[in-house]
């Protein structure tokens, strides 16, 4: 990542956290990586009043905490891509997904609540969760088609959109992003990534 690049979107963080919580971010720990120890960001940090704290070279157990999360979620996105077949080239949506489960789920590190409860003091809902990679039959209204054409369009689940309610469903067919809440999952099948293109290529697991 650009060191411009980086600096920008730290910057967003930090207002969008400070925003939430109403208090501002006062230290940070990170390794000795180029992103985090560049002039430019360390002055960035003199600035707004942000202590920085380096772990020594070779000792990541230093982050504890951070490396052991890091690790999880490594390991959740490998079995999530493994799971229905998605090409690893798709690996940035399944750390999405993987991250936005972790935190509406119990974890060791946060006692007796969840992550996103701790941050947001609301218990989080769980029942739109459905599997990642799986296929969606998603609605197309009858303003968007014609009365001979297709009422639904079959997808792969991606991730829940930040900006609506509701799901973030690829089309491999068109490669594009369509945002629905009106879908019916087959949580049991998968796309056939290998098969010539057509919405017929569905394989359904055993």
């Amino acid at each position: 990542m650009e060191l411009f690049s980086f600096r920008n979107h730290f910057k967003c963080f930090k207002i969008l956290v400070e925003k939430e919580i109403g208090l501002p971010i006062t230290c940070l720990r990170t390794d000795r990586g180029g992103e985090f120890n560049s002039a430019e960001f360390n002055d960035f940090c003199k600035q707004n009043g942000v202590r920085r704290q380096l772990t020594t070279t070779y000792t990541p157990q230093q982050n504890g905490v951070a490396k052991r999360k890091n690790s999880t979620i490594m390991n959740l996105v490998r079995a999530t891509l493994i799971e229905k077949k998605v090409p690893k080239i798709f690996w940035p949506e399944s750390v999405r997904w993987t991250i936005h489960v972790l935190n509406r789920s119990p974890t060791l590190a946060v006692k007796d609540i969840t992550p996103e409860e701790a941050w947001s003091g609301e218990k989080p809902l769980v029942d739109y969760f459905r599997v990642f990679g799986c296929v969606g039959y998603v609605h197309i209204p009858d303003a968007r088609r014609t009365k001979l054409e297709d009422k639904s369009v079959s997808c792969v689940l991606f991730k829940v959109s930040d900006e609506s309610k509701g799901y973030k469903m690829f089309d491999p067919v068109t490669k594009r992003i369509i945002v629905s809440h009106d879908v019916i999952f087959k949580e049991d099948r998968m796309w056939d990534w290998n098969a010539s293109s057509g919405r017929e290529q569905l394989t359904e697991l055993d």
